[in-house]
């Protein structure tokens, strides 16, 4: 056998991509996953700026990356089970460097074959690059103004709401939602704020490279990435900008556009729009996290920046407070996230596996279920729903009940504060803690039905809803 694999005792063949699979995600937001980001990045033979964005680009793109880092996360599971791993050269490579003991069962197969972003990852930033262009198009001249605000959809507002007035308010192409996007648009618009579409000077020529040549795309997207947003950066010094208000610790050469801004006395503030980590390389004046340890986790690489804990929700909820939900009927509120957008398979099984579960529950013991809808998701079918389950877009269409909120991973773990309990999944590689830090009140497949009888107690939910008020900061 000629692919990649891991031959088990017993004879079991498991090929690389089939690893991943069995991992959340949560794998990849480890020291471990950022080391071997910037590895693979030096073994390109990157360096400064473009070091960090292809640091970047491997942690938020590559497939490639995050295969072999689940390779090296079932070896630290696993691998007393392993006879034989047989694998490219760039995975032979990354095994001597982090797991050299176990070389004299790894066979060579060669040279790599497989590029380190996949196709539709390469076309999906054609079509970015593309809607730049555009948004350009129709972004007008002049800024006329010295502070603005980074936006994409609804919740800049929620973040820079006492930051609009004074600021322009710069809208860049969101691929995600486009409706979403322009609904916000024309919001802003109504409620007279300054508001403009805009979009980075990406540059044609890189169009043809990254089409045609996707042997090294990798390297090309680098290329055009730092392009576009070093000269986006003296575009807005040439204009005079001094402040920018941003939520794009997401975007893999932000860090160029913001290491060039701050050299030029411009003040850059990010205010985190999740409570994962993305980029491992950013570069802010100051960075408010969702909880310190998120704040933190962006100051090891980037030293001058100030780690700040928001106090402001991505989103102001139109429920009942917590104290006045208490004589309400219980009801399940499960929330939905659009895990399969984002290959995200284990996360998208235990969603489903829990909508199953709660399913069963609120069926037998007669309690209303919600499926509270993701913004990004394209249909209501998060999971197949029976007659009796209530699947809901808006916020206000859960009151009248005492919610028990259940989640995987959703940012809305904050949102729901206040309003009352939440459960986090904590099944195998999941790490909750990375999220939402410490005293959480988690679940498993196994215990989920118990914890939600639990909370059904009006007492129980009360003392469960005030530890979830106080807790993850």
């Amino acid at each position: 056998m000629n692919t990649e694999h891991v031959l088990l005792a017993g004879g079991r063949v498991i090929p690389f991509s089939d690893i991943r699979s069995r991992y959340s995600l949560s794998i990849f937001q480890t020291e471990l996953f950022y080391t071997v980001c910037e590895y693979m990045a030096k073994q390109a033979g990157a360096r400064d700026v473009a070091y960090k964005v292809l640091a970047n680009l491997y942690a938020l793109k590559s497939s490639r990356v995050k295969d072999l880092v689940s390779l090296l996360y079932f070896l630290k599971e696993e691998g007393h089970s392993c006879i034989q791993i047989r694998g490219y050269e760039d995975a032979v490579n990354l095994l001597d460097e982090f797991h050299h003991e176990i070389m004299p069962r790894v066979v060579s197969l060669g040279s790599n074959h497989i590029p380190y972003l996949a196709r539709s990852t390469t076309l999906f930033i054609v079509l970015k690059i593309a809607l730049h262009r555009l948004f350009r198009i129709f972004s007008g001249r002049s800024i006329g103004a010295t502070s603005i605000v980074r936006g994409w959809v609804e919740v800049t507002d929620s973040m820079y709401k006492d930051r609009l007035a004074s600021s322009v308010l710069l809208l860049y192409p969101f691929p995600y939602g486009i409706a979403r996007q322009f609904r916000f648009f024309r919001t802003c618009k109504k409620s007279g704020l300054r508001v403009r579409l805009a979009g980075l000077p990406y540059s044609w020529r890189h169009l043809s490279g990254l089409l045609f040549h996707p042997c090294d795309s990798a390297l090309r997207v680098v290329e055009a990435e730092v392009q576009a947003y070093v000269d986006y950066a003296d575009e807005l010094l040439a204009q005079g900008v001094r402040t920018v208000y941003t939520s794009d610790e997401f975007e893999v050469a932000s860090v160029a556009l913001y290491e060039r801004l701050i050299a030029n006395g411009v003040k850059v503030v990010n205010t985190a729009h999740g409570v994962g980590l993305y980029a491992p390389f950013v570069a802010y004046s100051e960075f408010r996290g969702v909880n310190f340890a998120q704040a933190d986790f962006y100051r090891r690489r980037c030293p001058d920046l100030t780690p700040v804990v928001r106090e402001g929700k991505n989103t102001q909820l139109a429920l009942a407070r917590a104290e006045d939900a208490l004589d309400l009927p219980p009801a399940v509120v499960l929330l939905d996230q659009n895990f399969l957008d984002f290959q995200c398979l284990a996360e998208d099984r235990a969603l489903k596996s829990t909508y199953e579960t709660l399913e069963t529950l609120c069926a037998r013991d007669g309690l209303p279920l919600f499926v509270k809808i993701h913004p990004n998701s394209k249909d209501d079918s998060a999971s197949k729903a029976s007659g009796s389950v209530r699947r809901v877009r808006r916020w206000e269409d859960i009151n009248g009940v005492r919610p028990i909120f259940v989640t995987v991973n959703s940012t809305a773990f904050y949102d729901v504060q206040g309003h009352g309990p939440i459960l986090i999944c904590d099944e195998r590689s999941f790490f909750p803690e990375i999220y939402f830090g410490e005293r959480l009140m988690t679940y498993t497949l196994d215990n989920l039905e118990l914890s939600i009888e639990k909370l059904v107690d009006s007492a129980n939910w009360m003392a469960a809803a005030r530890l979830h008020e106080q807790r993850g900061r």
